[in-house]
């Protein structure tokens, strides 16, 4: 009975929770992409999601574990489709704060240029504004439409350096496997199950990026409970398997 219920019934209920756990922002990441903005969400645990699943898919791989394989392998799709998500949000946020940093920009131009002028503040208080005196010029629009698209700021990537960064470290990892002629099989299982390891540490652990903000604040929103809840189930049951 134990056998059964360590060797096949936790690892069969470990394959179900990973795609609960998985999943678990997708509905919310849809939500926000609605909205176009990211709100509190917090991607960082996707990045690491991304990893983790690529190096247990590699992982199953070496050890012929189907258990294994397929509790990770649509993880590692849905992590790509998080990550996109995330970049794309945090663009249209960029680009959003561009669009408000223009307009103050160009109302800030016209007042200390005095371009509107006092009468046609009076006729604004009586709400009769004169078109002729009120509208800015076609130019004026044109700037501010200019400042917008050409985007003169540069956008900030952390999110996607952090991919990129994990990315890179999985590919020296299997360079180093597929190269290394000397590693035996049990060598290159010991060498891929310590990554993912660790960067299944990192990966549980993410969500507590923003812990300094929950402590500031007295909010936590920015942890997402589903995952918790998930990833507590799942660890339980894989440490009763392992």
């Amino acid at each position: 009975a134990s056998t059964i219920i360590l060797e096949y019934v936790c690892p069969g209920l470990g394959v179900i929770i990973c795609q609960f756990m998985f999943s678990a922002p997708y509905r919310d990441l849809q939500r926000a992409i609605d909205r176009g903005h990211i709100g509190d969400l917090n991607p960082t645990p996707w990045a690491f999601m991304l990893g983790n699943c690529f190096g247990w898919v590699v992982y199953s791989a070496l050890k012929q574990n189907l258990f294994i394989f397929w509790a990770n392998a649509p993880g590692f799709v849905l992590s790509v489709y998080l990550n996109l998500g995330a970049v794309k949000l945090l663009y249209q946020r960029h680009h959003a704060t561009e669009i408000r940093q223009s307009f103050v920009s160009f109302l800030q131009q016209e007042e200390s240029t005095k371009r509107f002028s006092k009468e046609w503040k009076n006729e604004i208080v009586d709400e009769t504004p004169d078109a002729t005196t009120a509208t800015p010029k076609a130019t004026d629009w044109t700037t501010v439409v200019w400042n917008v698209t050409s985007q003169t700021t540069p956008a900030p990537a952390p999110h996607e350096k952090l991919v990129v960064g994990i990315v890179t470290l999985w590919t020296a990892c299997m360079s180093l496997l597929v190269f290394a002629q000397s590693f035996d099989t049990n060598t290159r299982e010991l060498i891929v199950g310590s990554v993912v390891n660790l960067n299944l540490v990192f990966f549980y652990g993410a969500p507590l990026s923003t812990i300094y903000t929950v402590l500031a604040q007295g909010n936590s929103s920015s942890i997402h409970i589903r995952t918790m809840v998930t990833n507590t189930l799942n660890g339980s049951f894989w440490t009763a398997y392992g």
